[in-house]
């Protein structure tokens, strides 16, 4: 009998406890932050390269920096490789080589520095949109109209084209099938223009929000806009749609064709409060993670497995799932690079850093 009663008070004391967690997850619908890593210990990675000016991969464990119009191919260890003065104006430099441009003549030099082509009947005022594999999407303006431009890797002109408004961003699909850009035309309005493989318009869609993002993945064309994002086909087919209960701030489309955007929305049944929440979006529109922010983010990339948010403190790396593995401490960083090794390259206003991956490969 003493037994029986000595039991009763743990079992009341349990089923107050699951009343108590269900009344508070009823009363508290906010994303978990960083009570979600209670078991989970994450670690600082270390620096292993900081130089002057700007820093972008080249491939394998080689980087390319680029200050004041020397530049110069260097390994992870600091040791040059090569390096040499630039003529004109650098404008892209990656795994696929570096682009310059002198006067209106457009040059590709290869890994080792070399020239691979020149091309001159161009556009003025040109910008690169995207690289992708073989192909190049860029910009450029003549007699005050706007041009894209998809190039081979040869240098060869597979079409130039000319648009109604400003270009803005766009994407190139990687088997270069179809190009989507970005344009905002002369009433303030959202564009989103495709274009085939031999420069013809497949769709021309007028949008009410603005458009911050378009990519072309393998899905389709994944596309972040004021308040949702959604996927479309190349005719501009609707694929799917998800909209948001606030405002979007920043955003990525990932090549494996997740989509992660910064939302400002209330989160709280009980407070008016408004935070900036992440969430993650599968290649098919379901919801996969959310993570609540203590500051905006200035940046976020989708990269691999990971997510990479950049506020004025420094970097946060999460997982697919939304676990925080990575707190870097390195505030003013303008642009963030990813390699495929998963180091992190942070651009600031005039140097740059390069981490060691703490959270392994992709």
């Amino acid at each position: 009998m003493n037994r029986q009663f000595a039991l009763r008070p743990s079992i009341l004391c349990g089923l107050l406890l699951l009343v108590i967690l269900a009344v508070t997850s009823a009363l508290n619908t906010s994303p978990i932050g960083f009570s979600k890593n209670a078991l989970f210990q994450t670690k600082t990675p270390k620096i292993i390269l900081k130089v002057k000016g700007n820093l972008a991969w080249a491939g394998d464990n080689s980087y390319y920096n680029y200050y004041n119009g020397n530049l110069k191919k260097v390994r992870q260890s600091g040791e040059v490789i090569w390096d040499t003065e630039l003529k004109g104006q650098l404008i892209w430099m990656g795994p696929e080589g570096i682009l310059t441009l002198q006067d209106n003549l457009l040059l590709m030099l290869d890994s080792n520095g070399k020239e691979l082509f020149q091309k001159s009947d161009l556009p003025d005022k040109l910008g690169i949109l995207c690289i992708q594999n073989k192909y190049m999407l860029l910009s450029g303006k003549l007699y005050e109209t706007d041009y894209a431009i998809l190039l081979s890797d040869s240098g060869s002109t597979i079409w130039q084209l000319p648009l109604e408004g400003s270009i803005i961003s766009g994407s190139v699909h990687p088997k270069g099938i179809y190009a989507a850009l970005n344009i905002i035309d002369d009433n303030a309005k959202s564009r989103l223009v495709v274009i085939g493989p031999t420069g013809e318009i497949l769709s021309d869609s007028i949008y009410s929000v603005p458009i911050f993002q378009v990519k072309a993945v393998s899905e389709g064309i994944g596309v972040i806009a004021g308040d949702k994002v959604f996927l479309m086909n190349n005719d501009g087919r609707l694929l799917w749609e998800y909209k948001f209960e606030g405002q979007v701030l920043r955003g990525d489309v990932g090549s494996d064709g997740f989509i992660t955007v910064v939302v400002e929305e209330d989160i709280g049944n009980l407070s008016r409060d408004v935070y900036p929440v992440l969430i993650m979006l599968s290649r098919h529109g379901k919801h996969v993670c959310s993570y609540s922010l203590d500051t905006r983010a200035n940046l976020v990339d989708k990269y691999g497995d990971f997510i990479y948010i950049v506020d004025d403190h420094g970097i946060l790396v999460l997982s697919q799932e939304g676990l925080l593995v990575s707190n870097i401490k390195q505030k003013g960083i303008k642009e963030l690079i990813v390699t495929d090794k998963n180091h992190i390259i942070a651009i600031q206003e005039d140097e740059s850093v390069l981490f060691e991956s703490s959270h392994g490969g992709n």
